[in-house]
């Protein structure tokens, strides 16, 4: 049933975006619902009664947004603020020691879970026939993607190449695979760009918010998804209404959590805030467990290649305040010699 509407779905990324109790933002996510009329049907959906309701799911937008003053208002009580600071670097550091772990183990588990998923599936004839061309136009859009799209603007603003940074986060990258969730990859991923050379106020800052708005996968595999089910349906949409569909994909992946299998439910609000039927959505969560890993690899990649540049831009810009310095320090030791000498 179409109980909500595009509109209520973009303006609960900002009611999320500050809850109102930490403890249910990690538990649950505030949600827009509209009631319809009991004793008649015939009053559009733009009239029924606003409601809301909380769903199962941590609300990764909100904390993120907490954790960002938290650590404003740290930074701003300097000493006094040292004892925090240090107890989440200690937290991060075994996060780092505990995904390692993970790492190590990752290939083994990859092994067992996809099989074991296809093995699962009761037609797979059916499914190959069905899916082959939509799971082939993924693909091609997650490479083409990230290892053109994401290059060509790393390499338009720093003029460096892109895939020494790609090489080097490959731990990064075989986490995601495993985890599927780009949350669970940001400790991973933090020490991966540290080894790489990028300054760590940027990898810490970009990593966490990467993990929570940056789902370039996701948004590319819920538009491609909308569409497949579209032309599944028979369904006749013009071309701005694609695009329009597209772009609601696009903005409903910044509240999307960053955990596995999570694409597909926010597939689901999209197309029901649309008026399409959502059943076919089955059929693509028989192969989103393969789908997904790759996904969260591009999403990482994207997330640390933006920090390479935000790096990039800082270092030039710490490194013209420095000389700046130099040049005003030597100005000056110059006048104290010539007054000296006067």
């Amino acid at each position: 049933m179409r109980n909500f509407l595009t509109t209520d779905t973009l303006l609960d990324l900002l009611r999320n975006l500050f809850p109102d109790n930490l403890i249910k933002a990690c538990l649950a996510q505030y949600r827009t619902v509209l009631k319809e009329p009991e004793n008649d049907t015939t009053v559009p959906i733009s009239e029924w009664v606003v409601e809301s309701e909380y769903t199962d799911g941590t609300n990764v937008l909100g904390l993120v947004s907490f954790s960002l003053i938290l650590g404003l208002a740290l930074g701003k009580m300097g000493s006094k603020g040292k004892p925090v600071l240090d107890f989440f670097q200690t937290l991060s550091e075994a996060s780092m020691i505990i995904m390692n772990w993970v790492v190590m183990i990752a290939p083994i588990a990859v092994v067992f879970l996809i099989p074991g998923k296809i093995l699962s599936i009761e037609d797979f004839k059916v499914m190959i026939a069905r899916l082959g061309i939509y799971v082939m136009t993924v693909f091609i859009g997650l490479i083409f993607h990230g290892f053109v799209t994401l290059p060509l603007i790393y390499f338009a603003c720093t003029r460096k190449s892109p895939y020494k940074i790609i090489l080097k986060i490959g731990p990064a990258i075989v986490t995601a695979c495993g985890t599927s969730s780009s949350t669970a990859t940001v400790p991973t991923t933090i020490q991966c760009l540290d080894r790489i050379g990028i300054d760590q106020k940027v990898s810490r800052f970009v990593a966490p918010i990467g993990a929570t708005i940056n789902m370039d996968g996701i948004a590319l595999y819920e538009a491609l998804g909308a569409i497949f089910i579209i032309q599944l349906r028979g369904l006749n949409f013009s071309l701005a209404r694609i695009i329009a569909i597209s772009v609601t994909c696009t903005i409903s992946c910044i509240g999307a959590a960053g955990l596995p299998n999570g694409g597909y439910v926010m597939l689901v609000v999209v197309l029901n805030s649309v008026g399409v039927p959502a059943e076919d959505v089955m059929l693509i969560i028989a192969i989103d467990c393969l789908v997904d890993r790759f996904r969260t690899a591009i999403n990482i990649i994207g997330d640390a290649l933006c920090a390479g540049i935000i790096s990039h831009y800082r270092k030039d810009t710490v490194d013209h305040v420095d000389l700046q310095d130099a040049a005003s320090t030597l100005l000056g030791v110059k006048d104290v010699e010539k007054n000296t000498k006067d």
